[in-house]
């Protein structure tokens, strides 16, 4: 019990250091980040490059795959693990809920443990890095499903310690999902000529020319955040 409660001292410790800031702009990019709305290009260019890039027999079957990678990273935090667990949110926390900022007023729900958008963000980032096999492809969403978790952390909604175990559950999850999806469709010999050339193609087959785009409407979308917050600190 001592060990547990010391291990809750330190993700206390470990939140507040990550918690807020004094830039309105940083909080402005934060509450930007955290909208669905701003990541609209970027699903439906996830979902073109799969659609470029998978074969036709194989399609839905990824398709559901994602989909199914979404669901289970979802449920298993909202539906099970907080409802279990009944961790509160370090806006909750009695002992240090006076010591968190928070953006706009958001506290977010009563349970945290563990965060969903961290599972959510690691299950389709461990996914499409199975799908797509390119380095800097996996850097660039490896770095999105980090910065993604940990600024529910910057906003005061979930501790360290929720973040770390969503991420690890939703590793495993796209993992997972990946490896029954190779199990399913490597009976299915078909595969896109990809001329032995590396320069042209990843090692699954995927078009460098697509993931390059992909890669460029990530960043776009950064610098649309990065400016969004300075014209909406400018305008209050």
């Amino acid at each position: 019990m001592t060990e547990l409660q010391g291990l809750i001292e330190t993700d206390r410790l470990a939140t507040l250091s990550i918690n807020g800031s004094e830039s309105l702009f940083w909080d402005g990019v934060a509450n930007i980040y955290t909208s669905a709305i701003v990541w609209i290009p970027l699903a439906l260019f996830a979902i073109l490059l799969l659609i470029r890039n998978i074969n036709p027999k194989k399609l839905l079957l990824v398709l559901i795959m994602v989909a199914v990678t979404v669901a289970l990273c979802d449920q298993l935090s909202s539906s099970v693990c907080k409802p279990l667990f009944h961790r509160l949110r370090p806006t909750r926390d009695p002992y240090i809920l006076n010591m968190v900022d928070t953006v706009n007023g958001y506290r977010g729900g009563l349970y945290g443990f563990f965060s969903g958008h961290a599972a959510n963000s690691f299950g389709l980032a461990s996914l499409f890095m199975w799908l797509v096999r390119d380095r800097w492809f996996s850097l660039s969403v490896g770095i999105w499903a980090i910065i993604n978790s940990l600024i529910r952390t910057y906003l005061g909604v979930h501790f360290a310690g929720d973040i770390l175990v969503g991420a690890i559950v939703g590793s495993i999850i796209g993992s997972l999902m990946y490896w029954i999806y190779y199990m399913i469709s490597r009976k299915d010999r078909s595969r896109r000529n990809v001329h032995d050339s590396s320069l042209l193609y990843t090692r699954t087959g995927f078009m460098r020319s697509d993931v390059f785009v992909f890669m460029c409407v990530l960043f776009g979308t950064y610098t649309v955040i990065m400016i969004s917050s300075c014209i909406t600190q400018g305008l209050a």
